[in-house]
């Protein structure tokens, strides 16, 4: 049954709908809702819950989805473990949503940094790179199933895009990492500007699980993972839950050195402190 139905129901489908424990009550001029064993929903968000009933009920399709070829996972980091001395590698993971949260305006994206002394006295060498997946068009479209061109934004690219929404972001870190994750990154990202492969923003279904075209931001970021395939980041998981996933994941398989400690020095000099960014602290979930 159509929303359309559901939002401005005639008397023949209120009946039925009422059989099956719907109730409709007028609100405005403009709006209904109808509630289902005490939850109200807006028919404005209609969509987004049903989109993520539809996210539960295909997150077991990860495992079968044709993952990009990526590089990245195959690369070799023998001695990547510990920083040669005078380097340091940071990342900084962001959760972007709406709210109330609505799939088309969430995000997640990371920033890797490597920091080389310069001296006593003297400030670090400070180099940065980002993975944020969007598609060109820079408008979500959780609903096309099919592969579009995507864009890998830069970090103020994406917090200026994120804060126009409106959205609420929130990042975890700076935490100092392990040398192999900064690298990975750097192969991810070069893998991802490559055009080799596009967006759609549920790829464990429809185009991009069939032909490993396309990913969405999360497995953007993810998929340069050499143990695990896409089955561990769910996309029922999207926006800040989706990154507080990859963090839990980094810090269990100590990738992140001290994880109690955060770096907030960086803030500053990445110029994030010039947005409204929400910092967590990581509480060991």
């Amino acid at each position: 049954m159509g929303l359309q139905t559901l939002s401005r129901p005639c008397h023949n489908s209120r009946d039925r709908l009422g059989s099956l424990g719907y109730s409709f009550t007028k609100v405005s001029r403009k709006a209904a809702f109808f509630s289902v064993e005490g939850w109200a929903v807006t028919k404005h968000r209609y969509r987004a819950w049903f989109l993520l009933a539809c996210l539960a009920a295909t997150s077991g399709c990860a495992q079968f989805a044709v993952q990009p070829p990526t590089p990245a996972k195959n690369l070799d980091v023998s001695g990547m473990w510990e920083p040669r001395p005078g380097e340091h590698f940071y990342i900084i993971l962001f959760g972007s949503q709406s709210t109330p949260k609505v799939p088309r305006f969430t995000h997640s994206w990371g920033t890797l940094v490597h920091t080389t002394d310069q001296g006593e006295g003297r400030q670090p060498k400070i180099e940065s790179h980002t993975i944020s997946w969007m598609p060109a068009t820079l408008k979500i479209r959780p609903w096309n199933f099919h592969v579009e061109k995507g864009s890998n934004l830069s970090l103020h690219e994406t917090l200026h895009w994120a804060t126009s929404s409106p959205q609420r972001i929130s990042a975890w870190g700076p935490y100092e990492c392990r040398p192999r994750l900064y690298y990975r990154a750097l192969v991810q990202k070069e893998f991802l500007e490559s055009g080799r492969i596009g967006y759609q923003a549920i790829d464990d279904i429809g185009e991009a699980a069939r032909t490993g075209d396309g990913c969405d931001c999360i497995h953007a970021m993810t998929d340069m993972d050499p143990l695990y395939s896409r089955s561990r980041y769910p996309l029922i998981r999207f926006g800040e839950s989706a990154t507080r996933s990859v963090v839990r994941e980094l810090t269990r398989r100590d990738i992140l050195i001290n994880p109690d400690q955060t770096h907030d020095w960086l803030n500053a000099a990445l110029g994030i402190d010039s947005y409204p960014v929400i910092h967590p602290q990581y509480t060991g979930w």
